[in-house]
């Protein structure tokens, strides 16, 4: 399904996911790329890089980051790095499209409320892609 908003995906994976995972993913020609981000990368708040811990850049116009623990450390750098606004409980705070204060960086689930249920979380990282694709194509 997401082929049809777009041939540019980029997923980011920790390195120690299961290759039948990547290899999933690449036989539907999506980039995979292992490692743990360590900088998201931008200009005047446009994202347009993830740096790894390996020193590896790679190259992006959009990022849709779903953390794989809490609390992480990845939102406190990227409110240190790019000036992300949290809300009043500490979460990353989204207008309704789920579009950060930063162009290009999109948030939904935990890193917005921890107390979502998983359908919630769904229905908003849908929301989150919706407002992608539309943002590509304006």
């Amino acid at each position: 399904m997401v082929q049809n908003w777009t041939a540019k995906i980029k997923v980011f994976v920790s390195p120690n996911i299961k290759a039948s995972y990547k290899n999933k993913l690449s036989k539907l020609n999506i980039s995979v790329y292992r490692g743990i981000i360590t900088n998201v990368n931008h200009t005047n708040t446009k994202v347009e890089s993830v740096s790894f811990e390996s020193g590896e850049k790679i190259e992006v116009d959009t990022l849709l980051w779903i953390p794989s623990k809490r609390p992480s450390p990845l939102i406190q750098r990227l409110v240190e790095n790019l000036g992300l606004e949290l809300d009043e409980q500490g979460y990353v705070k989204t207008d309704d499209m789920q579009q950060t204060d930063v162009k290009g960086l999109f948030a939904a689930g935990d890193v917005q409320n921890p107390y979502l249920g998983a359908l919630e979380a769904a229905f908003k990282g849908g929301m989150a892609a919706t407002s992608i694709v539309h943002e590509w194509h304006d």
